[in-house]
């Protein structure tokens, strides 16, 4: 209407003008006296005005005619071109129903929808994510076979702010033989996987002479049947590893069948006394080189997480299969006695040395720590132990360790480790893995020499830049281990009865007094130990509880209800001081009851709830807990969710409970 307008005004200019000279000359007639000839102008202008106006309201007709027409032929034109638009095209209220479609987008629906909802049609479209989007909509859909990417906007009818004047756009793209070419792309791409017969010594070691070729073969068997199953081909690079590569189109094939093949190896009897376990690693990357990378790091992970199940690994993430079984002890000691002479070379090298475990030390870190503290100290170097706040009535042990003469300068807080390290010290990490509960992730990261030693099955989260790992999930417990170093580091190996006794404490608590996870070795290394004095009455009485926390405990097993299969859960809703603590020895009270085989306990601590997961062996306490972030050991393992109330935490652990079952 403003060009209209000035449209106009340019036609009238040369009008303007003719009135401006004529009513100049008006004026000099009147005031020269020429009233005659100033009557005559003076007609004139009034001619001209009127002219004028009559003109001007002629041309204002001719323009809003032609603005008209062409608006009528704008309406068509549109009408026109939505009605034939090359792409499909919907438009729909904002509550979804069908306003309008073009011939194109018929097609793709095959029915009359019009002011029906576009859910019904298209279940997996989701009105709110588009409503999100606003003018940038943008979206891939599945119909019929077909792949289209959706685009559009959301327009208005008029100016009033109302939903009722708002329609939502949406254009159709067919990228079907796209997204045809993306996978077939996708199914060619070769993947990595590893293979490997994790307990093969100790199953010829535990099978007639003449049964070792039958065992062999019968495990080349099962691998060659799974090879055709998914179309790949092995390369047999140890007596026990196998390197095979298969199309990517093969993989979700194997994982719908949850890795049979290790379930399949199980079953292999040729007179061998323990069962056949596999590990795979599978890696699926952009090209086969990252994918070869991914299924090395795999296979360490299923390793690390007690072998006998498959670990599949992406850019993103890993996924982990099986692994519901205990992993079985290795009766060999090489690897202690390597990793001692190893740990000896870099304690004579370093400075200082630092240990630390996880937060909240509980009796199988703090062992652990002073039996490394010991053996820096008999080789002359400083040892430093970093620690904070220890749990419940064991804090009482920490206190007397922290008071004996042989220990004043040893216990030091993160802020005082931080101060005093150098570019040459070493850490030693203890009882765990996991970079996020360190006792300090500040040393963790400043120190550049690292040792690990821990029991725990691994998870997706580990340290993995360190100069000496020792991993070993079937070990009942970090203090055994240590045990074990302690022998090969000295020939004659120098212990105080105390810290005898502190190593003896955390296999004993680890263990539940020997009951679980243990093997020939926990007992050879339980053993050691009491020949340098341990009194097992004492280390009972350091974990006596008081009457108020007994209580409490039994409050909580009062308060268990049986989830379902012979899961027990359980909460203390009270904020506790040491939830941890309170939680896991609830939980393994709850095992003592019959009929229950798995038990988990949540306590509270102002915003964070810790679940505590124990379990007698059939069921998988770890893989639950790691849905929640945790982790631990099958029949051992626990979680820290933060931010959430205990309704919610129970709920999402009544998922994971449930997805694991399904599984």
């Amino acid at each position: 209407m403003t060009d209209n307008k000035g449209f106009i005004k340019r036609t009238m200019a040369g009008v303007r003008i003719y009135f401006v000279v004529i009513t100049v000359f008006t004026a000099i007639s009147f005031f020269t006296g020429n009233y005659y000839l100033g009557a005559v102008e003076l007609a004139i202008l009034a001619a001209l005005g009127i002219h004028y106006l009559y003109i001007k309201k002629e041309k204002q007709r001719l323009i809003t005619s032609y603005i008209e027409d062409l608006t009528f032929h704008l309406d068509n034109a549109t009408k026109d071109t939505m009605l034939h638009f090359p792409l499909p095209m919907v438009m729909i209220s904002l509550l979804g129903n069908v306003i309008w479609y073009n011939r194109r987008f018929y097609k793709i629906v095959g029915e009359e929808i019009l002011e029906k909802q576009i859910q019904t049609v298209f279940p997996n479209l989701q009105l709110l994510k588009i409503l999100e989007q606003k003018n940038n909509i943008s979206f891939d859909l599945e119909h019929s076979g077909r792949y289209y990417q959706v685009v559009g906007n959301i327009v208005s009818y008029n100016e009033k702010d109302d939903k009722n004047n708002y329609s939502i756009v949406l254009y159709w793209i067919d990228r079907t033989e796209e997204y045809k070419t993306k996978q077939a792309y996708a199914n060619d791409k070769m993947v990595s996987c590893e293979l490997m017969v994790d307990n093969l010594e100790d199953l010829m070691k535990n099978t007639p002479d003449e049964a070792h070729a039958s065992l062999t073969a019968e495990i080349e068997k099962k691998i060659t049947e799974w090879l055709g199953l998914m179309g790949g081909i092995a390369r047999k690079y140890e007596k026990d590893k196998y390197h095979i590569v298969f199309e990517n189109k093969s993989l979700e094939k194997i994982i719908e069948s949850k890795f049979e093949i290790i379930d399949s190896a199980h079953e292999i009897q040729v007179g061998n006394k323990i069962p056949v376990t596999l590990s795979i690693g599978i890696g699926k990357g952009e090209n086969i080189r990252q994918s070869d990378a991914f299924a090395r790091a795999a296979i360490d992970m299923a390793l690390g997480r007690g072998g006998d199940q498959a670990v599949v690994k992406d850019a993103e993430s890993f996924r982990f299969f099986g692994g519901h079984s205990e992993s079985f002890e290795k009766i060999t000691k090489v690897k202690p006695r390597v990793v001692a002479y190893a740990l000896r070379e870099l304690i004579d090298s370093a400075d200082i040395v630092f240990i630390m475990g996880h937060k909240t030390a509980d009796p199988d870190s703090f062992g652990a720590a002073v039996g490394i503290a010991r053996m820096i100290k008999n080789r002359g170097k400083k040892a430093y132990i970093v620690m904070g706040q220890a749990s419940g009535s064991f804090n009482e042990i920490v206190k007397s360790f922290k008071n004996d003469e042989a220990y004043k300068e040893t216990f030091i807080t993160e802020t005082e480790a931080v101060q005093i390290y150098e570019g040459s010290s070493l850490l030693i990490i203890v009882d765990t893995h996991n970079p996020e509960i360190v006792e300090s992730k500040k040393l963790l990261g400043a120190i550049k020499d690292k040792v690990l030693i821990d029991h725990h099955r691994k998870g997706e989260k580990f340290i993995s830049d360190t100069v000496l790992a020792y991993h070993e999930p079937f070990a009942s417990s970090t203090c055994e281990m240590v045990t074990e170093i302690i022998q090969y580091m000295e020939e004659q190996p120098s212990l105080s009865v105390n810290e005898a006794q502190a190593l003896y404490a955390g296999i004993a608590i680890d263990t539940k007094n020997f009951t679980v996870k243990t093997g020939v070795r926990t007992f050879e290394a339980a053993s050691f130990l009491r020949r340098l004095g341990v009194d097992t009455s004492v280390v009972r009485v350091m974990f006596k509880s008081n009457l108020e926390e007994y209580v409490k405990r039994a409050k909580i097993i009062e308060a268990a209800q049986v989830y379902k299969d012979g899961i027990a859960i359980s909460f203390w809703d009270k904020d506790e001081a040491q939830p941890n603590l309170t939680s896991s020895l609830a939980s393994d009270e709850l095992l003592n009851i019959e009929g229950i085989t798995a038990a988990f306990v949540l306590c509270k601590n102002a915003d964070d709830v810790y679940i505590s997961g124990r379990s007698l062996g059939g069921f998988n306490v770890q893989v639950v807990l790691e849905m929640l972030g945790g982790g631990g050991h099958m029949t051992v393992a626990g979680a820290q969710l933060t931010g959430v109330d205990l309704s919610t935490a129970v709920s999402k652990l009544k998922k994971a409970i449930d997805k694991t079952i399904k599984q």
